[in-house]
């Protein structure tokens, strides 16, 4: 539910999404098939009754595809960090690259679903791409930015309560 929530309230910006820091939390916090189940129906339900209109189904997949491995992804890096994360200058470094590499993998699987779905030629491709460039560069900034800044603290929060919860049932 919150992947559709927080999807509906960012709609309004131009590729500036929570969906993704969503979908990747998670996947940290659950586990990757548990969090690969939260993006592949967060994204579809998101996807599916979008204000917008519905994503024609080679997109759909796309986004739907890309979601899910942004949980999967998620559950691989939070098996690394069970017990605490520690917030240091490498730390968000690396959460801002998860984020843009996961934002790279959805805008590129989300174009060859649209350019299969339209039918585009070679030429039509490219010159769609670079119309696109600066959106494509306002999503990956948006998603490193919110992916260094929000991502870790939330979960360093969610990771501490569970230690404290823990410790409080010993």
């Amino acid at each position: 539910a919150l992947v559709v929530t927080l999807g509906y309230a960012f709609i309004f910006l131009p590729n500036v999404e929570a969906v993704t820091a969503t979908v990747f939390i998670s996947g940290f916090l659950l586990g990757k098939k548990r969090g690969s189940i939260v993006g592949l129906l967060g994204e579809f339900i998101y996807a599916s009754l979008n204000p917008y209109g519905a994503s024609m189904p080679p997109l759909l997949a796309a986004q739907v595809a890309s979601m899910g491995l942004t949980g999967l992804l998620g559950g691989s890096v939070g098996s690394r960090y069970k017990e605490k994360i520690t917030l240091s200058a490498v730390l968000l470094l690396r959460f801002a690259l998860w984020g843009i590499l996961l934002t790279l993998i959805y805008d590129v699987a989300t174009c060859a679903g649209f350019f299969a779905f339209a039918g585009f030629s070679a030429r039509q491709m490219l010159a769609s791409l670079a119309v696109g460039l600066p959106f494509y560069a306002v999503h990956l900034g948006s998603n490193a930015i919110i992916f260094a800044s929000v991502v870790p603290v939330l979960l360093k929060k969610a990771l501490d309560r569970k230690l404290l919860r823990e410790r409080e049932y010993r």
